[in-house]
């Protein structure tokens, strides 16, 4: 009797084994698995974070570029405003030079 019950606790230790070792395995293949998934997911981030700073550079140019036309052209104005103040400027010197002139004389 003592012996029936050991083959039966023998047959369960085999068999408790027997799990452990399969269940070791597919833990291997589910861990096997997340590591693929998880590299996959990673090699997705990078490929969404390049594209990511692709567009966001390429709005950087676009509103430099804006900025720069803008400056430009604010440049020009202030440019012309200047000659027209230098002409202006050079036209009264000129008169009061010769307004000079003419009290000399």
């Amino acid at each position: 009797m003592i012996e029936k019950h050991l083959e039966a606790i023998r047959s369960k230790e085999e068999e408790a084994r027997k799990r452990i070792r399969e269940a070791e395995g597919r833990a291997g293949e589910i861990v096997d698995e997340a590591a693929g998934a998880g590299e996959r997911r990673l090699e997705e981030i990078r490929v969404e974070a390049a594209e990511l700073e692709r567009s966001q550079l390429a709005g950087a140019r676009e509103k430099a570029g804006e900025t720069i036309a803008s400056l430009r052209a604010e440049n020009a104005k202030k440019m012309a405003a200047l000659g027209v103040t230098a002409k202006r400027n050079k036209e009264r010197t000129l008169d009061q030079i010769i307004e000079a002139f003419k009290k000399e004389m």
